[in-house]
């Protein structure tokens, strides 16, 4: 404990010892990013830059979304507040704007730091597209956000600038010949470089949202050139898990267009699919785009396809992130990194996000700060802990809003034995229900309820030390009465359920 206290006080010594400037504070965040990463110990992913970061940082290695859907999340870390207070479980401009005028004071992080002297700067996604607040930042953002995520190279026009696809006319995935600045996301790079370097004499608050890995998966040729994926890379645990309930898995319960177009036939009662067409259906974001079946299990061949797309874009964005990591001071700056939430490819026969599942919830996380050395912990984390933890490592006050919990003192005490939980929700209101997640050092469990009547309808319990891949459901083995009941009770204390 003193040791972790001696620690604590260097880090406030260190941003005291940079005199009136607080420390400069860099903020990365990539969209649809899981922890498929060489630092997170997987064998095929190269991230050279990513896995230097984490060398001279604290790794997270259990840090969780709030919320498997970026809209949701990205609120939720930017303002400190759960998404049941947000009240935001997709991206309705209506709940937004009906939240900011019953909370004024809930400011978000950069206008936090604004207020406080840093000039706050804004490159790529940070918040959901539009709902982004001009006036937290000290400029405009950086122009052409709005239009990356279906940016694709122009095929009919090799040489020309890149194009804006139709939303339902996109393909899944290109690989073009091209410079990195050919996309966004390079373009966009320069540009950071530029603010960080000519940035004025207050502290610097730079947020920069690369949207790749996010749909679709675009990405110059070079990237794809460093991988040969084969079946090894396919998700070992594709079937749903045994005795979950199946609205826990299928996250795909839209009506796509362009599965109208090829003319499949889309249910609108769940009770008239059986397990195999839910999971022929699984991954409605996935199937908005051209290459990918709209109604069948995708065969092995397309997911190796598509994990190497994706394992491509993720190396793209590590360059850019290894071009910033060449400028930025590491010694004297706060560095965040993190995702918006976590991707299933393949697991549980989903594709994308929104499942309180561990595939979906689990994020990169990872935080250089000075004074702090370089660590590991496994202790569950919460992003919107990074608000609070923000203020302490910059030297700030932190605004009383704030629902989450600083983890400055983890990270000068990684081994820490401390029970904190993870808390992750998901509302599948087409269907009537909400799940509530938790998850401890070793268990996850979910408790879904109706939205109509709050019974509780459905439970389920994952034993993360015998079971990491979630394959099979325990809340009704007899002999886990007692512990079921014990989570059950932290739950619904944690969610402030009745």
């Amino acid at each position: 404990m003193k040791f972790a206290l001696c620690i604590l006080c260097l880090v406030v010594s260190s941003a005291t010892a940079l005199g009136a400037r607080h420390p400069d504070v860099v903020m990365i965040a990539i969209d649809d990013l899981r922890p498929m990463l060489g630092c997170y110990g997987n064998p095929h992913i190269k991230t050279p830059n990513i896995d230097r970061l984490a060398k001279h940082g604290v790794v997270f290695e259990n840090a969780y979304c709030q919320y498997a859907k970026c809209g949701p999340s990205r609120l939720s870390l930017m303002t400190g507040l759960r998404p049941a207070t947000t009240g935001q479980y997709g991206h309705s401009t209506k709940i937004l704007e009906e939240f900011r005028t019953s909370k004024p004071d809930a400011v978000s992080m950069a206008r936090w730091f604004k207020d406080h002297g840093y000039q706050t700067r804004s490159l790529g996604k940070i918040d959901h597209d539009t709902w982004q607040i001009a006036e937290d930042w000290s400029e405009p953002p950086f122009p052409g956000r709005d239009k990356e995520m279906l940016e694709i190279h122009d095929e009919a026009n090799p040489n020309g600038p890149t194009i804006i696809a139709d939303r339902w006319e996109c393909p899944v995935l290109q690989n073009p010949d091209v410079p990195d600045n050919h996309f966004f996301a390079g373009r966009m790079t320069k540009e950071a470089l530029h603010i960080y370097r000519e940035r004025d004499a207050r502290p610097l608050f730079l947020a920069i949202g690369y949207r790749r890995p996010h749909l679709p998966f675009v990405a110059p040729k070079k990237y794809y050139d460093l991988y040969q994926p084969d079946e090894s890379w396919l998700a070992k645990n594709q079937d749903p898990p045994a005795n979950a309930p199946s609205l826990a898995w299928f996250n795909s319960w839209h009506r796509r267009k362009s599965a109208v177009r090829d003319g499949a036939v889309i249910p609108q009662d769940p009770a008239e699919l059986s397990q195999a067409d839910w999971m022929a259906w699984n991954g409605y974001e996935l199937r908005s785009y051209l290459g990918v079946p709209p109604q069948e299990l995708l065969q092995p061949a397309l997911q190796v396809e598509l994990l190497h797309a994706y394992a491509a874009c993720v190396s793209y964005i590590d360059a850019q992130i290894g071009k910033m990591l060449k400028a930025i001071d590491l010694d004297n700056t706060i560095v965040v990194l993190w995702s918006d939430h976590g991707w299933h490819l393949g697991e549980h026969s989903a594709w994308a996000k929104v499942t309180n599942f561990e595939i979906a919830t689990r994020v990169p996380f990872i935080v250089v700060a000075p004074g702090i050395p370089p660590a590991r912990t496994s202790v569950p984390t919460e992003l919107v802990d990074l608000y609070p933890s923000l203020c302490e490592l910059a030297g700030l006050n932190a605004p009383k809003h704030l629902e989450g919990e600083s983890f400055v003192a983890l990270m000068t005490d990684p081994t820490s034995t401390r029970d904190r939980v993870a808390l992750s929700e998901i509302d599948r209101h087409l269907l009537g229900f909400h799940g509530y997640a938790m998850r401890t050092s070793r268990y996850r469990i979910v408790q879904w309820r109706d939205n109509k009547t709050g019974e509780v309808t459905a439970l389920e319990l994952y034993d993360h030390q015998n079971d990491p891949n979630e394959t099979r459901n325990i809340a009704q083995q007899a002999d886990l009465a007692p512990l079921v009941a014990q989570l059950t009770e932290r739950l619904e204390s944690e969610f402030n359920l009745p």
